[in-house]
């Protein structure tokens, strides 16, 4: 990220708390042969985004490294 302010409401990303780091969870559900309740498998995730928390806007998505 070469520019360190939000690019929607121009607000300092280099404060402590600026930013939120959301990382997305994605996954299926199964079904389970015990109940009628079906499982939630979770996934492994591949991206994560920044977000501005004075806007509350998306800043980047970025990819995660394993």
């Amino acid at each position: 990220m070469s520019d360190l302010s939000c690019p929607n409401c121009g607000a300092d990303l280099t404060a402590p708390q600026s930013v939120r780091i959301a990382e997305y969870r994605f996954g299926h559900l199964e079904k389970t042969s015990q109940g009628s309740d079906p499982a939630y498998k979770i996934d492994r995730p591949d991206t994560f985004t920044l977000l501005c928390n004075a806007c509350k806007r998306l800043v980047r998505t970025l990819p995660l490294e394993g």
